[in-house]
């Protein structure tokens, strides 16, 4: 054992002599390197996401009644779906519009109010639980024709079932556009949800064909989240069902320039999915924005309401990966630190039984860059350097000058 000692003692005196050998400049290129790995982990773990369970959430859109509104206004498989969704125990459910018929099952406040309390409880099954329900107003919560002006009525009953337990943060741009508890904005862990009403601007000659734009951006930039959606009720680009040609923006040139920035700010803005309803089927597609991002668009149209077409004839430009409109359900996300994974539940109704559709979609966030973290390196070692060479010039030339 003393003969081990000694050798180890030998051993370690022989690592001394080993770096007591190296010269001065030596040991400050080590300690430059060795700062430079801790800088760089530092900014490993600045610049990751936080980390987060696995967390869900569910989208659903197209509760409503059927055409004729003669039942209640309310979907009657609503309550099944809710049932399902329940089971999931998503942290949140989001709802892209068309809860009721509206107008089509009522002409009153009254009327109106009734609905949407058939429509509440009918989705007891998740709010019995707490959990926070988020929906944005459809054509029929304002009134069931693009082609008329909105039905003051029907959006006051709204405001009191809905509006007033939303987020307040919505535009207010003075009397007659004040969107708080229509539009809103909030933050659930990871994920950013900006909610946009698409009837507030009715235009005699054409209908609903705009938002605030300016609005939609500043949320988006606002936040830091790395997953962002936005939620509205009518597609910017039809994915199937073009017999019923509906675009939200409209097709003239104006209307398609108001889609494009509309893409791009969701694309340049880190939104990649967009969850709207009114077609009444269950679609996804995706398409690029005019910078090369590439946005999903979820179409979860297949909430209750009556099916529509659902054959595929997508807009040019727009790749239709999944549709489904023959069964009602829902959509939920699944999200962890780095990616969301959207699966579809299916509910068919002859046999009264759920799957899951076999397709699902998967956003993955980037990868954080090392190049950054690389090319810091000359700078945080070249830096020291650099210094070191014009300290030696001063000396150079403090030394000739000395002799002259």
């Amino acid at each position: 054992m003393l003969d081990a000692a000694l050798r180890g003692k030998s051993k370690g005196d022989g690592m001394l002599r080993l770096f007591s050998n190296q010269t001065g400049e030596d040991m400050r290129v080590k300690s430059r390197f060795v700062a430079f790995m801790s800088f760089a982990a530092s900014l490993a773990v600045l610049f990751s996401p936080p980390a987060y369970g696995d967390w869900s959430f569910a989208m659903i859109g197209d509760t409503r009644g059927n055409d004729a509104g003669s039942d209640s206004g309310v979907s009657p498989y609503l309550n099944t779906i809710a049932q399902r969704m329940a089971t999931m125990n998503p942290t949140m459910v989001l709802v892209s519009g068309d809860l009721c018929s509206g107008d089509l099952a009522g002409s009153t406040y009254a009327d109106f109010t009734n609905e949407f309390n058939t429509w509440k409880t009918a989705m007891t099954p998740i709010s019995s639980l707490g959990i926070p329900v988020y929906p944005v107003r459809g054509n029929h919560e304002n009134e069931f024709m693009d082609a008329l002006p909105p039905n003051t009525d029907l959006k006051q009953a709204y405001y009191d079932t809905f509006g007033v337990n939303l987020p307040t943060n919505g535009p207010n741009n003075g009397p007659g556009d004040d969107q708080r508890g229509f539009s809103y904005s909030f933050t659930v862990n990871n994920v950013t949800v900006v909610a946009v009403d698409q009837y507030f601007y009715f235009n005699p000659s054409s209908g609903y064909h705009s938002i605030d734009q300016n609005w939609v951006t500043e949320q988006l930039q606002l936040s830091s989240s790395p997953f962002k959606v936005v939620m509205a009720h009518e597609p910017v680009f039809m994915a199937t069902g073009q017999d019923l040609g509906e675009h939200f923006f409209g097709t003239d040139a104006a209307g398609l320039q108001a889609r494009s920035d509309f893409w791009n700010a969701l694309g340049t803005n880190g939104a990649p999915l967009y969850v709207a309803g009114h077609v009444h089927n269950l679609s996804v597609s995706s398409a690029q924005d005019d910078f090369g991002n590439t946005g999903y668009q979820l179409t979860s149209g297949n909430g209750g309401a009556p099916f529509d077409n659902a054959s595929i004839n997508a807009d040019p430009g727009v790749n239709v990966h999944y549709a489904n409109g023959t069964n009602f359900g829902f959509a939920l996300a699944t999200v962890t630190t780095n990616t969301m994974t959207i699966n579809y539940h299916l509910y068919n109704t002859a046999s009264e039984t759920w799957s899951v559709a076999s397709y699902q979609t998967v956003i993955v966030l980037p990868e954080p860059s090392t190049f950054a973290l690389i090319a810091l390196g000359p700078v945080i070692l070249g830096a020291p350097i650099l210094g070191r060479r014009v300290r030696r010039r001063r000396e150079v030339r403090v030394s000739l000058g000395a002799q002259l």
